[in-house]
């Protein structure tokens, strides 16, 4: 970084922090304004811009900067115009997932290939428990999913396969531990969006017949998931809950619901109540996403 970028970055920043503090509004209540105003960025970038380690990038940022100085009642462009220029006026692209929708379904069909996988459709999820504990350090390190699964198809069913899917973040193959069932084979793909597991019931289940399965994933002490934790159904599922716990230490600042399914129109933010343990309960949900995503306003 050269001395000039580095005067700009501070420039900008001690700008944006003088704003901040005559304003009397937080970084928390900032972002929901910004969310509202169909602006969505995180408390953490805010806390980055404020302090100079990072400054506003792409286009998208620059929509944000340029709602900032509404809400705060600056002159247009007091802001925008500090952001150092060889960021500002770069080549910009529109945002896209670094793993587009085909991609996953292109590795999700070769991963299956290649552990020569149950149908994903034979059975269907009746309900489920998922039981998430974040550690002190702020981010997932213990995932526990209890599901009453129930045979759809004549055939008997003795093996079932399961998934896990990113767009954006890569997947780590977690240590995992089975009851109700074992894991006979799995395959993370070489892309690392895509892990699949196969798992050999018990017990073989006949046209209608249920079981339990509990499944405990754990990061390993050198890699730690994303601040953020969910459930994705395929198929309408009766019941469905999300306990997520957080550490004594490591209560978030901010925590936000998401939520897709068919009837919404795309995903769809809600602001939650920072406190030790969030559940979430839905009766008849799905198919689609529910979840929550978490931060703290010092990093």
């Amino acid at each position: 970084m050269t001395a000039g970028h580095a005067a700009e970055t501070r420039s900008f920043s001690s700008a944006f922090s003088a704003a901040l503090s005559a304003s009397g509004i937080s970084l928390s209540s900032l972002r929901r304004r910004l969310i509202a105003r169909a602006n969505p960025i995180s408390t953490a970038t805010l806390s980055y811009w404020r302090s100079g380690e990072r400054t506003p990038e792409g286009a998208t940022s620059l929509a944000v900067v340029d709602d900032i100085e509404r809400l705060l009642d600056l002159p247009t462009g007091a802001l925008v115009r500090l952001i150092p220029e060889r960021v500002r006026l770069g080549t910009l692209h529109a945002p896209h997932n670094p793993f587009t929708e085909e991609q996953i379904r292109s590795a999700l069909a070769e991963t299956l290939a290649i552990l020569d996988a149950p149908p994903l459709d034979i059975t269907r999820e009746l309900s489920s428990q998922v039981v998430a504990d974040v550690a002190a350090d702020g981010l997932l390190r213990r995932r526990t999913a209890r599901t009453l699964i129930q045979s759809v198809v004549p055939q008997p069913v003795d093996h079932v396969t399961y998934t896990l899917l990113s767009e954006v973040d890569t997947i780590e193959r977690p240590e995992m531990t089975v009851h109700g069932a074992r894991i006979v084979r799995d395959h993370l793909h070489a892309s690392g969006h895509v892990y699949a597991y196969v798992m050999q019931l018990d017990q073989p289940l006949t046209l209608g017949a249920s079981t339990m399965i509990e499944v405990t994933m754990e990061s390993r002490q050198e890699y730690a998931w994303q601040p953020e934790t969910g459930a994705y159904v395929v198929r309408p599922i009766h019941d469905l809950v999300l306990w997520t716990r957080f550490h004594p230490d490591a209560v978030p600042d901010w925590i936000e619901e998401l939520e897709q399914t068919d009837d919404t129109e795309g995903p769809v933010t809600r602001p939650l109540r920072p406190q030790p343990s969030v559940h979430q309960s839905r009766r008849d949900f799905g198919p689609g996403t529910l979840g929550i995503r978490w931060g703290y306003d010092d990093h």
